[in-house]
């Protein structure tokens, strides 16, 4: 079917146009509102700009499709293929993504505020400041995913894969990303300000002047993480793994360190106010010029240098 016949069709009352192959099709910004495209085949289609509002597009493929500033705010797009589709500054909010196929996808500037992209693909996809506030991200796949500069306040990313992703200048604040993988991720300038990361893989992520202030890290792997600047006000490092970890001058002040393992840890010039670590792990820490004032634990005063 090309775009003529789909538009009249639409303009006679027809709203039913499942599985239809309009591959290659041009509908820009077409109003297209209340329509079904259910397991339609849309590849390459242009909708740039196009009003897809209250939409059925579940299981639609939109493989390197044209969607960019269009308007599919709330629609239903479950187990979609959207590989490779541009989407730029596309309005996405509140939209059903569950099993969506993002991979390679270009979503900058992209509206997913209170989408559902619960187990979605968005493998080396684009998010450059896209704002995904209150999205639910749980067990999503964003390995090599770029979200610079991208808002992630409240967001549900509980065991999602960012292996290797690009989330520098980003905000996560209050985000809960509890047993998530982050290992290589560039986090760097991040604002993970009350965020919950309790057993989640950091391995080797680059976490410089990052906000961790009152997050929790309970449990968390940050084993040969970089953490130069970091602020840590009041985190929660119970029991982490900070094994070879650089915390150059990173703020640990009011932090929680029970068990918390520091073994040949960088703590050149951090700042440890009172912070007990008397039960940490400190063999082959790097202390030197570090400001450890004392604190009290359970009626002991601790001194250390």
């Amino acid at each position: 079917m090309n775009a003529k016949e789909l538009l009249q069709r639409y303009a006679a009352g027809e709203r039913n146009f499942d599985t239809t192959d309009l591959s290659g099709v041009e509908l820009r910004e077409v109003d297209l509102q209340g329509v079904s495209l259910k397991k339609a085949v849309l590849f390459e289609a242009d909708l740039t700009g196009a009003n897809l509002v209250d939409v059925n597009l579940n299981g639609v493929i939109l493989r390197q499709a044209n969607l960019t500033e269009s308007c599919l705010a709330g629609v239903r797009l479950i187990g979609a293929d959207l590989s490779e589709t541009k989407l730029i500054g596309a309005d996405l909010s509140g939209a059903n993504l569950w099993r969506v196929g993002l991979r390679k996808a270009n979503l900058s500037k992209a509206n997913l505020d209170r989408a559902n992209l619960h187990h979605a693909n968005l493998t080396e996809a684009n998010l450059t400041e896209a704002t995904l506030n209150g999205a639910n991200l749980a067990g999503a796949h964003l390995s090599a995913a770029n979200l610079t500069s991208a808002n992630l306040k409240w967001v549900n990313g509980r065991e999602a894969r960012l292996m290797r992703s690009q989330l520098r200048g980003a905000n996560l604040e209050r985000s809960d990303f509890s047993q998530a993988v982050f290992t290589e991720a560039d986090l760097g300038r991040v604002n993970l300000n009350a965020a919950n990361l309790s057993g989640a893989n950091l391995n080797r992520a680059s976490l410089d002047g990052v906000n961790l202030t009152g997050a929790n890290l309970t449990r968390a792997h940050l084993i040969d993480a970089k953490l130069m600047l970091a602020c840590m006000r009041g985190a929660r490092l119970d029991w982490a793994e900070l094994t070879k970890a650089n915390l150059t001058e990173a703020d640990l002040s009011w932090s929680s360190m029970r068990g918390t393992n520091l073994s040949a840890a960088t703590l050149l010039k951090a700042l440890l106010v009172d912070v007990d670590i008397s039960t940490a792990i400190l063999r082959g820490a790097d202390l030197t010029d570090a400001k450890i004032e004392p604190i009290e634990s359970e009626g002991i005063w601790f001194f250390r240098q």
